[in-house]
């Protein structure tokens, strides 16, 4: 990677659970900055982050200068991501934006291991969008279908943690188990109904057509990401009670018949998947949290219909399926541009 180290990024939005993972990753994977500027909500003013040996304070994401810097992380609440990504724009500094607040027309869905040539198009500054945390791991698992044969539709019911709510979600899920385990009366608050030892079978409130906004912009992700290999896509999300990790079932209808093995042979070539084979599968608990690899098992024919593939696809919501896809993102921007 060619070092820019008078480059100056601010993650805006950092005290939430991906917004800290991208500061981690920052770190851990010593992308090559001279400052980080650190931006939140105007609560979060005057707590630190640490990055590098350093404490790092937190200033107002509404007040900060986004002349300062080269690139901006957008992950703060969705409501004032789009205002404030125009405003990071103008100042001349490109953005990632993890929020979907952005329409794609303007901000191109970059997932680095499947369209990544879309990066080395873009004029400078620059506006990118990062898929969802359901639709970066459906995109990774998909993708190497879609190479083999075209995917005439898929169905897909994504289990979604508690974290991809925030912090919120993730006090909402501790405080209604407490409660619930101690006998006390539970009040819910982030999620509407009990989460604890609950399955919801929606995740925010339904439109009119009764998908909800987040199912809007899942298909519409992977719709994008994947073009015309992509045919028809349902999917529902639910609210699991799970902290982290992210868990979908997902059955896709191929074009032409693939042989599981081609389709093992496959997924053993992309570095961003792993594939369990035979009886063993991955859980989201046991096996996702804290790896950099999209986890697929149970991968089988539908016995009636060799076209029908199943399988159960497991991701780390925050670190893999959100913040490591924008920070690679970055990189290769880097690489291009900045």
């Amino acid at each position: 990677m060619h070092m820019n180290t008078s480059l100056s990024v601010v993650v805006v939005g950092a005290t939430g659970t991906v917004g800290e993972a991208i500061v981690t990753l920052l770190e851990e994977r010593n992308f090559p900055l001279a400052n980080l500027y650190i931006a939140a909500s105007a609560d979060s003013v005057g707590q630190s982050i640490a990055f590098r040996g350093r404490n790092l304070r937190i200033t107002a994401a509404d007040d900060f200068d986004f002349g300062k810097a080269q690139l901006a992380f957008m992950v703060t609440d969705a409501s004032v991501a789009g205002s404030l990504a125009e405003k990071a724009f103008k100042s001349g500094c490109s953005v990632i934006d993890l929020t979907g607040s952005l329409d794609s027309s303007r901000a191109p869905r970059v997932m680095p291991d499947v369209n990544a040539e879309l990066i080395a198009k873009q004029e400078r500054p620059c506006l990118l969008s990062v898929p969802s945390a359901p639709a970066a791991a459906l995109i990774s698992a998909l993708a190497p279908i879609c190479y083999q044969s075209a995917i005439e539709q898929a169905t897909v019911t994504a289990c979604l943690a508690a974290s991809s709510r925030g912090k919120a979600g993730i006090r909402e899920l501790a405080r209604q188990t407490t409660e619930l385990l101690n006998a006390r009366p539970l009040e819910p608050r982030v999620f509407g109904k009990q989460l604890a030892f609950n399955v919801l079978a929606q995740t925010d409130e339904p439109r009119a057509d009764g998908y909800t906004a987040l199912e809007h912009r899942v298909m519409e992700e992977c719709t994008e990401v994947l073009g015309n290999n992509l045919g028809l896509l349902a999917v529902s999300c639910i609210q699991v009670p799970v902290f982290f990790g992210d868990s979908l079932s997902v059955t896709v209808k191929t074009r032409d018949v693939l042989a599981i093995k081609d389709l093992n042979l496959a997924y053993s070539k992309h570095e961003t998947v792993e594939l369990f084979e035979s009886e063993e599968y991955p859980t989201a608990v046991e096996d996702a949290i804290g790896r950099d690899e999209i986890l697929i098992g149970r991968v089988r024919h539908n016995p009636s219909d060799p076209h029908l593939i199943e399988m159960w696809i497991v991701s780390d919501n925050v670190r893999k399926a959100a913040a490591l896809n924008a920070v690679q993102t970055a990189e290769l921007l880097i690489k291009h541009y900045l």
